[in-house]
């Protein structure tokens, strides 16, 4: 995972070997530095050269480091700068008591710059610790999934213990999802040691008994509902060897994950219930639409059917006729009714495949006004499309959404009023809008284009299941086009839009 910005990167961690290399390497360094010095001009005090080397492993490698490069220090200035020269040997007892010297403060210094070294440590440790907090509580807010919320989780073990990481977790079902950080490949006995641990409640050591196969460190977690994950950190067999209390953090990060696990589920089981009572609303308006809606033309059929086998005989012709027509007008209606269904459920599938061709807006007003025909009597229908341009569009779709907006714009206009059908382009695109002279939209239009949604409750609105404006955005959707609806602004009434890409000239 990488340190995002304005983190602090961890602090280095160096060998033992190389940090006592090193101060032997220094030391080296220094008697050679002191022995050019003494032969070219000798002066006092030379042993302060010897004192750098050892405040240098201090600081960078530790206090082990540090004494060892205090001894090399006093043995290689008593026996290449001390008379009898080399030997260990002292001649004069002054120079005991300045290699003493010597030797004293190295190692007081080497304490004080190793325990510096040692709080600085710590302080970048700290810091970069709560950075890796920081991002995983930000990162675990934007998560909705389980998989997403372990991932993260993974990522930030492995940022704070700088190791390979693992998180487990178990769904209700008993199946485990798995997520590394930091490069992490389990082996088959990691997974046992996870899903003892898991199951157990208990928290095993990579190496150790009864796990002795396994790398990695495990511990087990339950959430407030019962959900169960399993934390898992390669801290154990290392060279720089077992954090002292990794209990800590994993136990912060344990919270953060079982916060989120929880919330998850939370949010899943939400999100269960909108959708059942989403199906809910949306059987009971299609039970509402179709009990109110096929009642009226179902009954007409049986009383046309009725009446022609009963009194047929007794009626003349003009009767008949009569009679057959608005059974054939109910029967129309009936299959408008469920061709309406059928074509909201294939918007809803996906299931619509727009064929595209140039066509005039002239002849796509006339296909649809004559299927609206049923719709628009006692209205007055004005078509002005001179002014439109060749749309490129699927010819039965455009005409069925064309024909749904006239039906709707005829239901809700008062009889004798006037419907216009204007065209026109708009840079790269054309367009053909309906407008009536009914009540207009009642507050935004929106609402107006879902599912079953009506412009008048009660039993006093006009026939139909409220689909009509729906379908007319879906089919003109499919061809990459657009429905704009809204007020009329020269008088009451509404406008309706449908927008589409222009024909290639």
């Amino acid at each position: 995972m990488p340190i995002s910005e304005g983190a602090v990167p961890p602090a280095p961690r160096v060998g033992a070997l190389t940090g006592y290399a090193t101060a032997i390497g220094l030391v080296a360094l220094a008697t050679l530095a002191a022995f050019l010095v003494d032969s070219q001009a000798p002066i006092p005090n030379l042993s302060l050269v010897f004192v750098l080397p050892v405040v240098l492993t201090a600081v960078t490698f530790g206090w082990g480091p540090a004494l060892t490069s205090a001894i090399a220090a006093v043995l290689a200035y008593n026996y290449f700068l001390i008379e009898p020269r080399y030997t260990l040997r002292v001649a004069d007892p002054s120079n005991v008591w300045a290699l003493l010297l010597l030797l004293f403060v190295a190692a007081v210094i080497s304490a004080v710059a190793a325990k510096s070294r040692q709080r600085a440590l710590e302080a970048i440790d700290a810091v970069s610790q709560a950075r890796a907090m920081q991002t995983l509580a930000r990162g675990l807010v934007e998560e909705t999934s389980r998989t997403g919320v372990a991932h993260r989780c993974a990522a930030a073990l492995s940022e704070l213990f700088h190791a390979p990481a693992v998180v487990m977790l178990q769904d209700p079902e008993g199946t485990s999802e798995l997520a590394t950080g930091g490069g992490a490949q389990l082996v088959q006995a990691d997974l046992d040691a996870a899903r003892w641990s898991m199951s157990s409640g208990l928290a095993t050591r990579g190496g150790a008994y009864p796990m002795a196969e396994a790398t990695l460190d495990f511990w087990p977690l339950t959430t407030a509902r019962r959900l169960q994950a399993t934390i898992g950190v390669a801290i154990s067999g290392r060279d720089e060897g077992r954090p002292a209390a990794p209990e800590r953090l994993v136990e912060i990060v344990s919270g953060y994950l079982a916060v989120a696990l929880d919330r998850e589920a939370y949010a899943r089981e939400l999100l269960e219930t909108q959708v059942q009572a989403a199906g809910e609303k949306l059987k009971t308006n299609l039970l509402a639409a179709v009990s109110h809606d096929l009642k009226t033309p179902l009954s007409t059929i049986l009383f046309t059917l009725q009446s022609l086998q009963r009194f047929g005989s007794t009626q003349d012709a003009d009767t008949r006729s009569e009679l057959l027509a608005a059974a054939e007008a109910e029967a129309t209606r009936l299959i408008h009714m469920v061709e309406n269904l059928l074509d909201m459920n294939r918007i809803e599938a996906g299931a619509l495949v727009a064929n595209l061709e140039p066509m005039e807006p002239a002849d796509l007003i006339a296909a649809a006004a004559q299927r609206a025909a049923q719709a628009l009597e006692d209205r007055r229908l004005v078509n002005d499309a001179s002014g439109g341009a060749p749309m490129l569009v699927d010819p039965v779709l455009f005409e069925s959404a064309l024909a749904n907006v006239l039906e709707n714009a005829g239901k809700y206009s008062p009889k004798d009023s006037t419907i216009q059908i204007r065209a026109g382009r708009d840079e790269a695109r054309g367009w053909i809008e309906v407008l009536d002279e009914g009540d207009g939209f009642t507050g935004t239009p929106e609402p107006m284009f879902e599912k079953f949604a009506r412009g008048v409750e009660g039993d006093g609105r006009p026939p139909g299941a409220g689909l009509g404006l729906s379908i007319a955005r879906g089919f003109i959707e499919a061809q990459k086009g657009r429905l704009e609806a809204r007020n009329r602004d020269d008088r009451s009434g509404a406008r309706v839009r449908l927008v589409t890409p222009l024909a290639a000239q």
